[in-house]
């Protein structure tokens, strides 16, 4: 069974890419990775900074969905296995921040906007 929150997450990001999806170019994928843990706000910031050094890596947004950062990339640059094993590598030792890959009810969608 799902928790509650994953189903409002599921129905936004499924939204969010379904709407500009015929402009979605084939050489970007969108990733999603789940933060769960009382000390993942803390460490927003070294969680960005581990995802965007990586080559390959477009876009990180940890703003639109709360908990998760949505993830452009270049088709077959990097893999979700390597982006999450970066981020856990730069949290603290001691911290309850868990960062997993989600990969039900996430749709590909269009490179996000820069801002």
């Amino acid at each position: 069974m799902r928790p509650r929150g994953m189903d409002l997450c599921c129905l936004l990001l499924i939204v969010g890419g379904s709407a500009t999806s015929a402009a979605a170019e084939p050489s970007h994928e969108r990733l999603t990775l789940s933060l769960s843990g009382p000390d993942c706000s803390v460490q927003r910031r070294s969680i960005a900074e581990a995802l965007s050094q990586h080559s390959g890596v477009t876009r990180v947004d940890l703003e639109t969905v709360p908990d998760h950062a949505l993830l452009d990339v270049v088709r077959g640059s990097v893999t979700a296995e390597i982006l999450t094993t970066a981020v856990k590598s730069r949290l603290n030792p001691e911290s309850a921040c868990r960062v997993e890959l989600m990969e039900s009810c996430v749709t590909a969608g269009p490179p996000m906007a820069k801002h």
